[in-house]
Order: C-alpha cells, then structure tokens, then sequence
C-alpha cells in the first residue's frame, strides 16, 4: 500500500481484503512501510485478521511507524491493540535476528 490512507482508501481496502479472502486467500501480508495516517485501517485490519483466524488462516501487518499509532491506540479496543503489538514485535524480532546474524558473520 503506498499513499495517504484516507476515508476513500480505506473502503478500498476494505473491500479488496474481502474479496481475497471470499476467494479462499488465507495468509495475507499488508505492508504500510509507504503509506501514512495507516492506522485508521485498524478496524479494517483487526476485523480482517480475526475473520482469518477463524478459518485457520493468519493476517501479518509490517511497516507499522509506531508514533504514528501509538495516539490510534489509546482509544483503540485490544483486538487492534494487539495487531499493532504483533506487528512491531515481528518487525523487532527480524531487526534483532539480523543483527546477531551480522554478528555472527563478522566474528568469522
């Protein structure tokens, strides 16, 4: 997704995610690394990963600009609390697998 995430992206997005998942899609990537005013897609994405779920399937959110979210967070219920978590963590995570890879690598 590249872009600001406005009103009218959001339905579009809304409506692309379903029809993927209409169609049998059950392992979805969105990647917001080039967009900005992401987080008003969060009921969008929540709802979305919570419909994957349940058919066994799984949501993945990366390029998540956390200050961004954190002010969307403060009002937000914990399904989207906890997609906003997944996401940075997975982020932190590969940053961190890198890093001791690199690591690794030097001392060689």
């Amino acid at each position: 997704m590249t872009g600001q995430v406005d009103r009218a992206k959001v339905t579009e997005v809304s409506g692309t995610v379903r029809g993927l998942v209409t169609v049998g899609v059950r392992v979805l990537t969105v990647d917001l690394t080039a967009s900005w005013d992401s987080a008003a897609l969060l009921p969008v994405l929540a709802r979305t990963r919570a419909e994957l779920a349940d058919d066994g399937g799984s949501l993945q959110v990366v390029g998540v600009a956390l200050p961004e979210f954190l002010a969307a967070l403060s009002d937000a219920p914990l399904d989207e609390v906890f997609l906003v978590h997944d996401a940075v963590r997975g982020e932190v995570s590969s940053e961190t697998r890198q890093a001791i890879s690199g690591r690794r690598r030097a001392a060689w």
